[in-house]
């Protein structure tokens, strides 16, 4: 099977001695660079199909990831829930402990902090955190306006795209 680099190459050799051709030579050569436009056209849409197939592939993915994270964490919702409601029953009833073939029931005294003013905490129980994030638009801004910015560069590149 032909590749697009193929095909662009023999339109290219095509084209390039299209100048020296007679009248002869030139409704075969242009019969020919008809069948390669047909080629290139129908190899064109082969890969926009399949780039598009390979994003609606991800899209799916990302939806199913979306799908799947929602049901589990409506189920530890639930299970917390659950396990509340037999702490509930416990503490009502005065429960401690249930001893059963698969396991043992029981409560736990648990304690957490609770911050309410992180402002009065004293200093050596304060995690400070400095993060520096560069002005990327400004950057750009700047360097495309011709100024040096040192410890940053303009990098340029070509994307494909598909419409």
């Amino acid at each position: 099977m032909t590749t697009l680099a193929e095909i662009e190459q023999e339109i290219g050799n095509v084209l390039a001695v299209a100048d020296e051709l007679d009248e002869e030579q030139e409704q075969p050569a242009l019969a020919y660079l008809e069948e390669l436009g047909v080629q290139e056209t129908e190899k064109a849409d082969g890969v926009i199909y399949a780039l598009r197939k390979r994003q609606s592939e991800i899209q799916f993915l990302k939806d199913e990831e979306d799908r799947i994270r929602s049901r589990r964490k409506s189920a530890e919702k639930r299970l917390q829930e659950f396990k509340d409601y037999l702490a509930s029953i416990f503490q009502r009833e005065g429960i401690t402990r249930i001893r059963a073939l698969k396991g043992t029931l029981y409560l736990r005294q648990s304690s957490s902090v609770e911050v309410t003013d992180t402002e009065s905490l004293p200093a050596d129980l304060v995690h400070t955190k400095v993060s520096f994030e560069p002005k990327k638009k400004d950057i750009r801004e700047r360097l495309n306006s011709g100024e040096e910015v040192p410890g940053a560069r303009l990098n340029t590149a070509q994307q494909l795209c598909v419409r």
